[in-house]
């Protein structure tokens, strides 16, 4: 299972009941009824001083569901925000970083986290 999946899978479960559409991937989402949050593996490096491990990094895109970029869909997203950096800070294999104010595909206010895990590496 990669990174994404395993992070999708526990952060759906931390998260509030049928409130968030989580899905481990980038991607075209046609209509957002609901929250979302995407993941995206944006780094991977050695993990300095520990042979066999990797850091990954995976940013969490959380994007409110309101169209426009407006009050209420700035509103929205920073107590979105909030709500998925509680839940990430719950999984205690996730170092969270910084949260950015993003305008997510040119119509959605959002917010993207930055987070590190340590993995090990595959052996052949």
């Amino acid at each position: 299972m990669s990174i994404r999946a395993q992070l999708g899978s526990d952060l759906e479960a931390a998260l509030p009941p049928r409130k968030y559409r989580v899905v481990p991937h980038l991607g075209a989402v046609d209509r957002l009824a609901k929250p979302l949050v995407q993941l995206e593996q944006g780094t991977v490096s050695p993990s300095p001083g520990a042979a066999g491990l990797r850091n990954v990094g995976v940013r969490v895109h959380v994007v409110t569901h309101l169209d426009g970029i407006t009050e209420a869909a700035e509103d929205a997203v920073d107590a979105l925000v909030l709500e998925v950096l509680d839940a990430l800070e719950s999984l205690r294999y996730l170092i969270v970083g910084t949260a950015t104010k993003e305008v997510w595909g040119d119509t959605h206010l959002s917010y993207v986290i930055e987070t590190d895990t340590l993995t090990r590496k595959v052996q052949p």
